[in-house]
């Protein structure tokens, strides 16, 4: 793949220690590919941060003031502001690595930080964000398609029920008026449910 082939990850950092994100800062400017995007000293400027400038990856305190990097975490994803979150901790918060990954956080990196540890922590998360979203996007089309079955079931019903045919005529019907109308099953099926009287 060439340079200008290559996508830039871009980051937003979060941490009330300035020392922490110069360091951060100067990691990632020294890795190409990576893009320091924003910075924030607390959970709620990193929500607004977030939300302004859409990074790939949220790297979050777990300690902060005004709002936790857990309260961040969860509002960033719930909301879509980041693709993906890393959470930024000390050896000993275990129990809130646990409770931000409860809020959708896909890793963490410990501080102090090991330089050798960061892009492989963060190479392995945002593969598992894209699984993620590519899961959820597979989950909305499955349920998209069976609710469009169930209607196209429910018309088909009504069209036996009212105009006595049979469940292959029935079937046959939609799909012809689908073809004439250049309009889907789905679309064509819902309109037959209104028009038959079978609407909810």
């Amino acid at each position: 793949m060439s340079t200008k082939e290559r996508r830039t990850t871009t980051l937003f950092l979060a941490d009330d220690d300035e020392c922490v994100r110069r360091t951060l800062e100067h990691f990632f400017s020294q890795c190409p590919g990576y893009q320091v995007v924003g910075a924030a000293s607390d959970g709620a400027a990193a929500v607004e941060g977030c939300k302004r400038l859409r990074p790939d990856v949220a790297l979050l305190d777990i300690q902060m003031p005004v709002l936790s990097g857990t309260g961040a975490a969860r509002l960033i994803l719930e909301e879509g502001y980041a693709k993906c979150v890393v959470m930024l901790t000390a050896f000993s918060d275990r129990d809130s690595v646990r409770e931000a990954q409860e809020a959708g956080a896909f890793g963490y990196l410990t501080k102090p930080f090991e330089p050798d540890k960061i892009l492989p922590t963060l190479e392995v998360c945002l593969y598992r964000s894209r699984e993620y979203h590519l899961l959820r996007k597979e989950q909305r089309n499955l349920d998209r398609r069976l609710g469009e079955r169930e209607t196209v079931d429910r018309a088909k019903l009504l069209l036996m029920e009212s105009r006595r045919m049979s469940e292959e005529e029935a079937y046959r019907y939609i799909r012809e008026l689908s073809r004439r109308k250049n309009l889907s099953m789905a679309k064509v099926a819902r309109y037959l449910v209104e028009q038959l009287g079978g609407a909810p």
